[in-house]
């Protein structure tokens, strides 16, 4: 892997919303999301978002109110609901409470982007008919086109970290556009290391490599043991990818504040194999309380749409997975829409 000039340490996670679906904060993801917010000195606000009814007009004239009136008691009733249930569950953070109307996945977006938020913190949505808690329509958009870090976690996770699995991508000779997957890593390290707050963590960065030319190597080869040559092959690409992974680990001193990182003990993990079924199955060992992964896509392209390969890891963990995307990602959802 190349040399890259070093960045400067990210800023903490100081603005963190949790994302109140459908109607109401999980207790546990609350609690996670402030402890995050207050051990970098930081502020949560609660953002729920009221879907229009799809009958309003029809409601409207059954009721004898306009469709903005209507909308405008679904907000305070949605309001109020929260207010009571944060003075019960957090009454010394008293986070701000936001509710707003339309499109959840639009509006947190928009959200996100008028307010430079750092993290956004929501209670994984159960698909129908499933016994999965990942991937419903307002989760898979907020995955693919949040420009913040992501962390979704099903209801009664755990609200303290302690050990986290970060799965890094850090074969760059192939990459399409290397310097984004080199951001991309960094930013990885970055809010694993901000996730620690003021307790110790265990953070298992965990690289999967292969060698696909072995068997070429074994069939080709002119030598007379063939096998060694595709040993020696195989070894080598082995001693690459340590290398790429023990130089990020290596830079973490300047990717992180020195602070946040004395909390964080950094565990590299070379495996081979497929990555998903190799994530899944160190997520399965380790038990995680989290598993933070990025998502890979070209830099500016509206539409961006998040790997397959992701999908399916995150399909396959019981763990809450919080998704980073590249330090120059842009979201199809453009400034100029926010509010």
């Amino acid at each position: 892997m190349a040399d890259s000039p070093a960045p400067a340490c990210a800023g903490p996670l100081q603005r963190v919303v949790v994302v109140c679906s459908p109607g109401a904060p999980d207790e546990q993801t609350l609690k996670a999301a402030d402890t995050v917010a207050q051990a970098q000195g930081g502020t949560i606000t609660l953002l729920d978002i009221v879907e229009p009814p799809s009958e309003i007009d029809r409601i409207a004239a059954a009721t004898g109110l306009s469709p903005p009136a209507i909308e405008e008691r679904l907000v305070a009733e949605r309001h109020e609901r929260l207010s009571e249930l944060v003075s019960k569950i957090s009454p010394e953070s008293r986070p701000a409470i936001d509710v707003r109307v339309g499109k959840a996945f639009i509006e947190i977006i928009r959200y996100v982007i008028a307010h430079d938020i750092d993290l956004i913190v929501k209670a994984a949505e159960e698909a129908d008919g499933l016994s999965r808690y990942l991937f419903t329509s307002t989760d898979q958009h907020l995955l693919r086109k949040c420009p913040c870090p992501v962390w979704l976690r099903p209801p009664g996770s755990s609200e303290a970290v302690k050990t986290v699995l970060a799965a890094v991508d850090v074969d760059d000779s192939l990459a399409s556009e290397p310097q984004t997957l080199r951001g991309l890593n960094e930013r990885i390290i970055e809010t694993v290391a901000q996730l620690a707050g003021e307790q110790a963590i265990d953070a298992h960065i965990l690289h999967v490599w292969d060698a696909p030319g072995e068997d070429l190597v074994r069939i080709w080869s002119d030598t007379p043991d063939p096998n060694r040559m595709a040993q020696d092959y195989v070894g080598d690409v082995q001693a690459r990818h340590w290398h790429a992974l023990d130089s990020l680990v290596g830079q973490a001193a300047e990717l992180v504040d020195p602070d946040r990182l004395s909390k964080v003990r950094l565990l590299p993990i070379l495996k081979r194999g497929s990555p998903r079924k190799v994530i899944a199955a160190q997520a399965a060992k380790l038990k995680p309380d989290v598993l933070v992964m990025g998502t890979i896509a070209r830099t500016g392209v509206p539409g961006f749409i998040i790997g397959n390969t992701a999908e399916d890891i995150l399909n396959s963990v019981d763990c809450s997975v919080l998704t980073v995307k590249p330090p120059d990602y842009e979201s199809p959802i453009k400034p100029a829409e926010a509010d």
